[in-house]
């Protein structure tokens, strides 16, 4: 103990000088620190349980926190998004107070082996005085996804699958009957799907059930799936089916979503009067090429997604009913294929492909079969698009360079 301090200790009161005894100053880098003569008297570690648990469909509840530790308990806990902003997997910061009992004291500050977290991710745990301590965690609300309230086909489209939407439903599961017995089934992220190339056999009768499911390990951790729900034989309007709206109050505003309570949306889909938007990390609305969860998408100068072939800079691409940009081989409609490279670019001419050789129209990209005449040459190429080579075909003999010569 330095001179500064004895001088200042002698001056102290009975009391105070009782209360310098009894603790030990201890030095470190510069800082001092104060700890108990008896160790049982500081708390050293704490346990915080944030218990997840799941209510009705589309509710989202709020945890049971509870603390447990040698000579403490739980205080005042506060969150710092009001409840009807939550949202299930969008974090929310939870700041709590751990009490110590009458002779127990806090450190400055524990670490995250010091402090346990179960249930939500360990932020700080700092003591606003000796006898409390302040946690900070961030915590994922969860919810059970909800059943559609409808489910049938399209009145433009006969063999369009439509049913509407389910709140917070990331995807969906189909599965489609012919005669009650499966026919296919799908992972979805659009709540409409057309499935004319699995619906062949008129003498059969088709239908299908959906339900709302997360689709990521990530999503599995805060979302449970509903139930799955049977179309009916009744035509919908798609219109009536879609999304009009936003379940949250927000709107756009400038190039912005922005909430009832005047706060950006960031970071998130938005699906407004049936069009899907994106707001980035800076709660801009997005445009052109955007990199969002592994997968590329495109947005128009107004912000809308878009899907189908789009020819932004002199080449073709295709975004799938997700919007995601698809590679490798494509097949937009029965019988149609064309090959789209690892960048998306829609390939043209020839085109060697996982050892094979394919020809692909100059102009339009769609995939050759059949008999070929190039150049005064001819080829053939399989009902897969592959060319022939070292066979016989029709009479003619096909060489190891896919020219043909007849017998």
């Amino acid at each position: 103990m330095n001179h500064v301090l004895l001088k200042r200790a002698r001056r102290w009161t009975a009391a105070g000088c009782a209360w310098m005894m009894a603790m030990t100053l201890l030095f470190s880098n510069g800082e001092i620190k104060a700890y108990g003569a008896n160790n049982s008297s500081v708390i050293e570690s704490v346990t915080v349980n944030v218990k997840t648990t799941y209510g009705e469909p589309e509710e989202i509840p709020q945890p049971e926190i509870t603390v447990s530790g040698t000579g403490c308990s739980l205080g005042d806990i506060q969150y710092q998004t009001d409840y009807d902003r939550w949202k299930p997997g969008k974090k929310v910061r939870i700041e709590l107070t751990v009490n110590a009992e009458e002779g127990k004291v806090f450190p400055v500050s524990l670490t995250r082996s010091q402090c346990k977290v179960t249930g939500a991710d360990f932020v700080s745990a700092r003591a606003l005085d000796d006898g409390s301590l302040q946690v900070k965690v961030n915590y994922k609300p969860v919810t059970v996804l909800g059943d559609t309230s409808k489910a049938g086909w399209s009145a433009k489209n006969s063999g369009r699958a439509v049913w509407r939407s389910v709140e917070y439903a990331p995807g969906y599961s189909l599965v489609l009957y012919g005669d009650d017995k499966v026919v296919k089934r799908l992972t979805l992220d659009t709540n409409s799907v057309d499935l004319t190339e699995y619906m062949k056999d008129d003498d059969k009768t088709y239908t299908y059930e959906v339900k709302a499911i997360p689709r990521t390990s990530e999503e599995k951790k805060y979302l449970k799936e509903g139930n799955f729900v049977a179309s009916t034989e009744s035509e919908l309007d798609w219109s009536g089916v879609e999304d009009v709206g936003t379940h949250d109050g927000g709107s756009v505003k400038g190039n912005s979503y922005v909430l009832p309570n005047g706060s950006k949306e960031t970071n998130i889909w938005k699906k407004i009067s049936g069009v899907w938007y994106y707001f980035d990390q800076s709660g801009n609305m997005a445009k052109g090429w955007q990199a969002i969860d592994g997968f590329w998408y495109y947005m128009d100068a107004a912000g809308r997604m878009q899907t189908g072939w789009i020819n932004p800079d002199g080449n073709w691409y295709y975004l799938l009913e997700s919007g995601g940009m698809a590679v490798g081989w494509l097949q937009p409609e029965p019988g149609i294929w064309y090959y789209l490279d690892g960048s998306g670019r829609m390939c043209r001419g020839w085109n060697f492909i996982n050892g094979k050789w394919y020809y692909l129209n100059p102009e339009s990209g769609r995939m050759h079969t059949g008999w070929l005449l190039e150049n005064g040459q001819w080829r053939y190429l399989f009902s897969d698009g592959s060319m022939a080579v070292n066979g016989l075909i029709d009479g003619w003999r096909i060489g190891p360079d896919g020219i043909a010569v007849p017998q």
